[in-house]
């Protein structure tokens, strides 16, 4: 799986800037799980812990990314984007950032992907969370859209 994380990697350095300035990238995906890394220095707040943005971005980015890599798996040449976010700050962030988001059910992810086939454009909610301590720090729930380019 790592050519196909390398893409990713490839395209947040390529057209995201912001994931430069925060330093993050794919530290592993295996078909089911992605994981993205932010260390702690560049994303930092006043209270030494990690920075609300820092945080929305890299659960946006962990469900972005686990779409994107499902379209390529699937040899889908598409636009998408982020249509609706929604975020619950349960604890601080104390150090690396580390955004995790779990692919869809196969039948979900075929429905969506079917749809796409058909009309062009489809959605999809996915899930990300943020771990701190052994404890979930951040929960996010976001929806995305695939669009025929």
């Amino acid at each position: 799986m790592s050519d196909i994380s390398e893409k990713l990697s490839l395209f947040f350095k390529t057209h995201l800037p912001i994931t430069q300035f925060m330093e993050m990238d794919v530290q592993s995906y295996d078909g089911q799980t992605l994981i993205l890394h932010a260390p702690l220095p560049p994303n930092i707040n006043d209270k030494q812990t990690a920075f609300g943005g820092s945080l929305y971005n890299a659960s946006v980015m962990a469900c972005w990314g686990m779409l994107y890599l499902k379209t390529l798996e699937a040899n889908i040449t598409c636009n998408q984007v982020v249509t609706k976010g929604s975020i619950e700050y349960k604890a601080p962030v104390q150090g690396d950032i580390l955004a995790i988001c779990h692919a869809p059910d196969a039948a979900e992810l075929e429905k969506m992907l079917q749809t796409f086939k058909q009309k062009g454009r489809a959605r999809l909610t996915l899930f990300s969370s943020i771990e701190c301590s052994g404890k979930k720090a951040v929960a996010f729930e976001g929806s995305y859209a695939i669009l025929s380019e």
